[in-house]
């Protein structure tokens, strides 16, 4: 290989930080690029050079758009082939390849048409009727048989109300609301799933139903919301929420700050007003704090750990 600088054939291999700006965003790594040893100067290396294009485009799609292996495995999901699902999402076959294959980034049309088909399964209904012009009859055939229509509608819009969700479906805009609200200010983590809980339970105590539809669990911190990992990723994820882990004395802790203005439209007055009351009674309370406080309760002392808590139990609540 030779360096188009001086002209050099003498080459040799090192870390090399990258400092990439795709779609406004800065995606930083190191990764093996080639230098002339004569002038020091990045020569072009083909293997190198591809790599690093790549990993660059996996970093972007894992923190701001969407993996290659989750596109693969919704196509998969339906066993529909790379040709049938690309008429679908109505881009080239040869685009999604590079997609799957990790060599370019999906533009924002394609990006949202994804995500909605994880999302909400019934979009590919919509999809496949709204592109049925495109398809033959025989591969229209081929995929209504690899698709059942009916379960999709039933897959999108099942809700079975339970004593485990506060007789509420799930409404993610509320939940990461509730999450704004308890982090309008630096606040551990278990602190602010602690909250959370008294929130929706004490919103059930006095209306029958809770605000989020959440479900909670007991762990040895006290209740949390189902699934609270994933929600609070989601949250620092979108940008939603500054999450930083500081380490004192061996110990970790896990801070949340909000960075997105609380939109306290999503919420009843009556909702709202029940979030703010949580909020100001434990105002000065520590982590521990809470956390005792909460043991005490009979929805932790009588669930079973790591068992769903019963929205039953709400109306025993100390608070």
């Amino acid at each position: 290989m030779r360096c188009d600088i001086c002209g050099s054939y003498e080459t040799y291999i090192k870390e090399y930080k990258h400092d990439y700006t795709i779609k406004g965003k800065k995606i930083e790594f190191v990764s093996d690029r080639r230098f002339c040893k004569k002038c020091n100067n990045l020569v072009y290396d083909s293997k190198l050079d591809n790599e690093a294009s790549k990993k660059a485009i996996d970093l972007y799609n894992k923190e701001y758009g969407i993996t290659k292996e989750s596109i693969v495995s919704l196509r998969e999901k339906y066993n529909l082939s790379q040709e049938l699902f690309s008429k679908i999402i109505g881009c080239a076959k040869k685009t999604l390849v590079s997609y799957e294959n990790g060599n370019s980034i999906p533009n924002d049309n394609y990006l949202i048409i994804i995500k909605s088909l994880i999302n909400k399964p019934d979009t590919m209904i919509t999809l496949i009727e709204s592109n049925k012009d495109k398809f033959t009859k025989t591969e229209y055939d081929k995929i209504k048989n690899k698709i059942d229509f009916n379960a999709l509608t039933f897959e999108a819009n099942e809700f079975i109300p339970s004593k485990y969700n506060g007789y509420t479906k799930l409404d993610m805009s509320k939940v990461y609301n509730m999450i704004l609200c308890f982090a309008d200010s630096k606040v551990l983590k278990t602190k602010l799933l602690k909250e959370m809980f008294y929130a929706d339970f004490l919103y059930y105590k006095n209306t029958g139903a809770s605000i989020t539809g959440l479900e909670y669990a007991k762990i040895n911190y006290g209740p949390v919301p189902e699934n609270y990992e994933k929600i609070i990723n989601e949250c620092s994820k979108n940008k939603l929420i500054d999450y930083k882990i500081e380490f004192k004395n061996e110990y970790e802790s896990h801070y949340i700050k909000r960075k997105e203005k609380i939109d306290t439209n999503v919420f009843t007055k009556e909702e709202y007003d029940t979030i703010c009351k949580v909020k100001h009674f434990f105002e000065n309370y520590n982590s521990n704090d809470i956390v005792k406080y909460s043991h005490s309760e009979k929805a932790f002392i009588n669930t079973d750990f790591y068992k769903k808590i019963s929205y039953d139990y709400a109306f025993d609540l100390k608070i």
